[in-house]
């Protein structure tokens, strides 16, 4: 397994866990402390781009699994084991690609992953027992709702774990075979930069679930080249006078929604800001060295594989993830600013005659 070439985290405690990504899910967790109901009719999140370039595989069969639309309802009776959704569409080799996933349900049970795969991935193979699949073998990358990603069978710290509520984000990069991790639209890092890049290879967005009742929404889905427009739409959504003049032109109204998650300006997307992350504007540290936690693979550690008996009491710990950490602490390098104003409005320019 190539390792993480780099994970981003912030160590505080009280980091741990990511809030919603709106007030809609805190006020119910205020109002139902036991969050029995599922607030279906919150939209947030959603208004800024309704590009959807793929979506949710129905015409696979999912025993345990109902797919409306870009919604999935992962076992909706009762869990007898773990659920894996994929997409309709294969991922074009050379292309970058971004998606998000909201939590709808409370995140709960084994496992709720998010992640990649290659149409090898078996489906059912873990359709009567609980695990973390996507990752399990050398064909699937995933990202645990516990805070860890999976590969070959084994897992390191990522970081960030996710609750109800949260949208988490997947930037592929397909021409350099890196992923990037987002979890309310913050970027956490990049997770892998061994994915595979030949054409021969085909790559699906997977997502799996071991909780009854559990459901997650695909929010968007677009695609891109790595090339000039990106890297200019880059330095206009760092400049809001550029980007105001560009929106000017509604010929270039498509191109503004395909990249919507460049905006730099925190106050674009949350219409609700009580109780969110303190310190979303922070760079985080760049963690050097992190040791592998348990195998969470097939006859690995219990956390892996649990009886049904078991699927409702076990609940992984912080110790759990913590003690086996070692950390090494280095400031994560500045971005660079544009120069002068000058520069950008000659980018503008340039972007706008080609």
């Amino acid at each position: 397994m190539g390792l993480l070439s780099m994970i981003y985290a912030n160590t505080e405690p009280t980091s741990a866990k990511v809030p919603s990504f709106c007030g809609c899910f805190i006020r119910q967790e205020r109002e139902d402390p036991l969050r029995k109901h599922i607030i279906d009719q919150c939209r947030c999140g959603e208004e800024h781009c309704d590009v959807y370039e793929w979506s949710w595989d129905a015409a696979i069969p999912h025993p345990d699994s109902n797919i409306n639309s870009n919604l999935v309802i992962f076992h909706p009776v009762y869990s007898q084991g773990t659920s894996l959704v994929r997409g309709n569409k294969a991922l074009q080799t050379g292309m970058c690609h971004y998606w998000e996933v909201k939590m709808i349900s409370p995140v709960s049970g084994t496992d709720m992953m998010v992640g990649v795969g290659t149409d090898k991935v078996d489906l059912y193979s873990h359709q009567y027992s609980f695990g973390s699949i996507i990752g399990l073998d050398d064909q699937s990358w995933g990202y645990s709702y516990r805070g860890v990603v999976h590969h070959r069978g084994r897992s390191l710290f990522f970081g960030r774990k996710f609750t109800q509520g949260s949208i988490v984000g997947v930037l592929l990069n397909l021409r350099r075979g890196t992923m990037d991790l987002y979890i309310n639209r913050v970027h956490q890092g990049q997770a892998f930069h061994d994915l595979p890049t030949d054409s021969s290879v085909k790559l699906y967005p997977m997502i799996s679930s071991t909780a009854a009742k559990s459901q997650m929404k695909l929010l968007n889905a677009v695609s891109y080249s790595e090339n000039l427009q990106y890297h200019a739409m880059k330095t206009i959504y760092r400049n809001p006078q550029l980007l105001a003049e560009l929106q000017s032109y509604p010929m270039f109204e498509s191109i503004v929604k395909r990249f919507w998650f460049l905006r730099q300006d925190d106050n674009v997307y949350n219409t609700d800001r009580v109780d969110r992350i303190s310190m979303r504007l922070q760079q985080p540290e760049l963690l050097e060295n992190a040791v592998l936690l348990k195998n969470l693979g097939e006859g690995g550690s219990k956390t892996a594989t649990v009886s049904a008996k078991d699927e409702t009491d076990y609940e992984m710990s912080d110790d759990d993830i913590y003690k086996n950490m070692e950390i090494v602490h280095k400031n994560s390098p500045k971005r660079a600013e544009p120069s002068s104003d000058d520069e950008d409005s000659h980018i503008l320019h340039f972007f706008c005659d080609h």
